[in-house]
């Protein structure tokens, strides 16, 4: 059966479900979906200070966040940090080793609730050169 809808997906097997992102410079946004208590969003060529905007089809709690740098994408001094909104949830997660992995310092608990349709889960670039990297949201 399809997984058309965040209840279809939720009431059965699960598998990988497609949400909508919104990438605000000229890169791509490969994949991002849900899949075992994960949203998994993969980019290329995020800019300096742009962003991606991830859909909140449900409400959710993050538990934990971390970055794997896509081979070859990695910039010098490069960070991301995971907002809710416009503020930080997560600490800076270094996009500067090719293939490096990252895992957040610190998460603000107070940052990490969303509720249906908010809309505000945002992945925000540092100012320095195009990156791309898989980021791996944990929530409850």
């Amino acid at each position: 059966m399809a997984r058309s809808s965040i209840t279809n997906w939720r009431g059965g097997t699960g598998g990988f479900f497609d949400i909508s992102a919104t990438h605000s410079g000229d890169g791509t946004i490969t994949s991002c979906g849900v899949q075992d208590n994960m949203i998994i969003c993969d980019f290329t060529a995020l800019g300096s200070e742009e962003t991606i905007t991830i859909n909140t089809p449900f409400a959710f709690e993050v538990i934990d966040i971390w970055l794997v740098v896509g081979n070859g994408e990695n910039v010098a001094s490069k960070t991301l940090t995971v907002k809710n909104n416009a503020t930080a949830l997560s600490s800076a997660l270094s996009m500067a080793t090719d293939k490096g992995v990252a895992s957040t310092a610190t998460l603000d608990e107070d940052q990490a609730k969303f509720a249906v349709g908010d809309d505000d889960l945002v992945l925000t670039s540092s100012a320095h050169g195009d990156g791309g990297a898989t980021v791996y949201i944990v929530f409850r």
